[in-house]
């Protein structure tokens, strides 16, 4: 069930994307050379982490039909050694954009005093540094790049594992864009303090660097008092309880709740370790499991009620047993009926049979799928269950997360202390968990069946001979929903067909839409058709593709204004069938 490994990955990857259309330059008499402007590029690409503006150059605009041959902007010119300017839009005479200068000077001026003074010219609109700006969505967590599962490049990800005492190097990689989108999510929510994911485990590691800001606090309740200070039931449950042990410290001395933790809610942005699904929501820790890995279902039931009773909004559980127990089916009512949304695995088996509490109606099973967004089933550990009584896939087979601080029973399982790899439905769940946050975090009236049918009608294909639900987790896919009134259906026939609806009560305008449809055989299907379109409220409009030639399978991927969908299908020469 689980897999670990250490890693030593040294090199922060942060996106920097800097937008330069050069026309033809003015070369100004000056100390400054373009070997000192190569200089300036590598040094601002080695010092990317802490720089805040490009050294050496600066942006001017100036007012229409002022030039910097005027003698005042000359002498500034000589005093500060410009040596080129370029202008930066290209062919933009004539409009707002015309007149904005990059000004080169050389390596190490004070760019901040330099644009004062040119700030201060009757003739200059404004003048600023040359700010760097930072790939959207990507957080500076130092590990990020281990997450495939949620930014997935195709990146080579290295590990060590044990044969006996020999260390063992591993590498693996996976398909781009197989992941659940996260960083174009985090643009639209990055989660609420106020929104309480329970991770209902073997407790949690809350000294954990990455995790203890993010941790729940009973604020009713008075820490070491001895006293029940908020009268429910339980003394001094300031951070959760311990239904293993029955007491107000649910520490984590076997590992697997606080690599569930990390992957739901890891503190995000803060330039260490890893990102959590839901970077601010907190985490409240409900143990009944012991350091052996071993609980009792009516310790189960009772943690399930303690999350529903002190708040929780949602429910992380990553254990089960394919024999149903009224008692937890009783505790999942429980807390369904107060509003919590409830995830569980659906075991790693690789078996069809149902397995409990993921199989109960009101709670969202979920699969796992791997870094090819394949149904994981082939490999020495597990194999992700499956059957119709899976509601959604998503990522679990090899998933980077926190392990405790010291040592715990998994240890000695060759997993490392502070973070590792594992494998499992159990790290897949947490996942959804923290997506489910997502959604309360940007509208807190939906109820558990609401944000159960976005998480699991906005999803991706995976590649599966068996079911694992209604698609692959996409957190972008499942928000883009909730902010969208825009709904969108796929059909096939001669050609593809989309169907864009304005579910709103405004009319919109010039809604831009796409279709793509790439595969067949030897991958000879490649086409894209793209337009607007005006929707009405409540109106509906068919948009298609023209006829499409080839065979075998597809996939189809339909964008209107910020809602995509995804499916796969067939082609049969010139007829395309949709699944």
């Amino acid at each position: 069930m689980f897999l670990g490994e250490e890693v030593t990955m040294k090199n922060k990857i942060v996106g920097i994307g800097i937008c330069m259309l050069l026309i033809a330059a003015v070369v100004l008499p000056a100390a400054g050379t373009i070997n000192e402007k190569v200089t300036r590029e590598n040094k601002f690409f080695e010092n990317q982490t802490n720089i805040e503006f490009a050294p050496g150059e600066f942006i001017v605009k100036l007012k229409k039909d002022t030039t910097f041959s005027r003698s005042p902007l000359t002498a500034l010119n000589e005093k500060h050694q410009v040596y080129a300017l370029e202008k930066v839009f290209k062919n933009a005479e004539g409009t707002i954009l015309d007149n904005i200068y990059l000004v080169h000077v050389p390596i190490g001026s004070n760019i901040p005093s330099i644009v004062k003074e040119y700030a201060m010219y009757p003739d200059v609109v404004y003048a600023e540094p040359n700010a760097v700006v930072r790939l959207c969505g990507i957080p500076n967590d130092v590990n990020f790049s281990n997450q495939w599962s949620l930014h997935n490049t195709g990146q080579v990800i290295s590990f060590q594992r044990f044969l006996g005492k020999i260390p063992i190097k591993v590498h693996f990689s996976g398909t781009p864009d197989a992941d659940i989108d996260a960083p174009e999510a985090w643009e639209i929510e990055t989660g609420n303090p106020d929104v309480v994911i329970a991770i209902v485990d073997s407790g949690i590691d809350y000294t954990h660097p990455d995790l203890t800001a993010n941790i729940w606090n009973n604020t009713d309740e008075i820490p070491g008092n001895g006293i029940d200070d908020d009268t429910n039931g339980f003394i001094d449950d300031v951070m959760g309880w311990d239904f293993a042990y029955h007491d107000s410290d649910p520490k984590d001395e076997l590992g697997h709740g606080t690599l569930c933790a990390g992957i739901a809610g890891a503190v995000t942005n803060n330039d260490i370790g890893m990102a959590g699904v839901c970077w601010n929501c907190s985490i409240m820790p409900v143990q009944v499991w012991n350091e052996t890995g071993w609980g009792y279902w009516d310790d189960v039931a009772a943690a399930i009620k303690y999350a529903a009773d002190n708040g929780a909004d949602v429910i992380s559980m990553s254990f089960g047993d394919y024999e149903s127990q009224n008692i937890i089916l009783d505790a999942v009512n429980y807390a369904y009926d107060k509003g919590v949304v409830l995830c569980a695995a659906a075991g790693n088996d690789n078996k069809g049979t149902e397995f409990y509490p993921a199989a109960y109606e009101n709670v969202t099973a979920v699969a796992m799928t791997d870094p090819k967004d394949k149904r994981v089933h082939d490999n020495p550990w597990s194999g992700s269950n499956y059957g119709e009584w899976v509601d959604i896939a998503a990522p679990g087979g090899l998933i980077y997360s926190t392990m405790p601080t010291y040592h715990v029973t998994m240890n000695d399982e060759y997993l490392v202390q502070n973070y590792d790899f594992v494998l499992g439905t159990s790290f897949a769940t947490p996942m959804v968990a923290g997506v489910a946050a997502l959604l309360l975090s940007k509208d807190p009236s939906l109820s558990p069946n609401e944000v159960k049918s976005l998480l699991c009608k906005n999803v991706d294909p995976y590649y599966s001979n068996k079911y694992i639900g209604t698609g692959r987790l996409n957190a972008y896919k499942v928000l883009a929903d909730l902010m969208s009134d825009i709904e969108v259906n796929i059909t096939g026939g001669l050609g593809i067909q989309a169907v864009i609806t304005n579910q709103g009560t405004s009319n919109l305008t010039d809604v831009n839409w796409q279709i793509h449809v790439e595969g067949g055989i030897l991958g000879l299907i490649n086409k894209t058709v793209n337009g607007t379109v005006n929707l009405n409220a409540g109106e509906s409009k068919t948009v298609s593709t023209e006829k499409i030639f080839g065979l075998g399978s597809i996939v189809i991927s339909v964008r209107a204004d910020i809602v995509e969908k995804t499916v796969k299908g067939k082609q049969l020469l010139i007829f395309s069938i949709v699944k």
